[in-house]
């Protein structure tokens, strides 16, 4: 076996075994939060369909990475040619999904960005008009939180223009406007907190210049993943040949 042989194999056999760790720990880790998450975090009982929606997909993906990272492990270290051309297969599918991924990402981007902007003013609005204006919308407990949580997480203030955005009488805003807030205080979902500790930017400004910023750093890291994929997939072409020949 020369040296190519041998690096090819390690290759191959060190990608998978780091897939199948990966896909093991998401499988547990989802595994044990789904039957434990109560015992953890008693306030996620009232979101329980919207943390499952998170852990069973987590749960799948754990159990694929694993699966093909069994396959390509296995027929790394034994060259059968069964087990890799599986394994050729799967990639394959991903690297092509991966490459459709992008393309969407770079041809949709507009789509997309008006879609999440119009879901977002949805939220935005429905939350104005029951807590600021005093209407009645039934707004339910999970989409008042998300709306909370979205400002907290992006450091932003109110749809557009900052917290002048919510007109909301004495200079009140939600919660999630606050740097100071704890992610569990929502008795009041409106409070005052000092200048220095508002959000000043609109969401949709901040979410965009994010999505500027981070949109082609994200296309670079598929393009490598996808790269190292693509070597992949020429050693399990390579080790089949080897094991044709054989």
């Amino acid at each position: 076996m020369g040296c190519c042989d041998v690096l090819l194999k390690a290759i191959l056999t060190i990608t998978n075994v780091v897939v199948m760790v990966a896909g093991a720990v998401l499988l547990v880790a989802g595994g044990i939060f789904y039957t434990k998450k109560f015992d953890f975090f008693e306030d996620l009982s009232t979101y329980s369909t919207n943390v499952n929606s998170v852990l069973v997909p987590m749960m799948v993906i754990g159990g694929i990475l694993f699966l093909v990272g069994t396959i390509g492990c296995c027929g790394a270290v034994t060259g059968k040619t069964g087990l890799l051309n599986v394994y050729f297969i799967i990639v394959l599918v991903v690297v092509i999904l991966e490459l459709v991924v992008i393309v969407l990402g770079v041809v949709k981007k507009k789509d997309f960005i008006e879609t999440t902007e119009g879901y977002a003013k949805d939220l935005f609005d429905k939350y104005k008009a029951e807590y600021v204006n005093g209407g009645t919308t039934g707004m339910p407990e999970a989409q008042a939180l998300a709306v909370n949580t979205a400002q907290f997480l992006f450091e932003c203030c109110g749809l557009t223009t900052g917290p002048a955005w919510w007109e909301a009488p004495d200079g009140k805003v939600p919660n999630g406007c606050c740097s100071s807030w704890n992610g569990e205080d929502m008795n009041e979902k409106l409070t005052t907190c000092e200048t220095d500790n508002v959000y000043q930017e609109g969401c949709t400004e901040k979410v965009t210049a994010l999505a500027d910023e981070f949109g082609t750093v994200i296309i670079i890291v598929i393009v490598v993943v996808i790269v190292f994929e693509l070597i992949c997939l020429a050693a399990a072409c390579y080790s089949k040949k080897n094991d044709m020949v054989a």
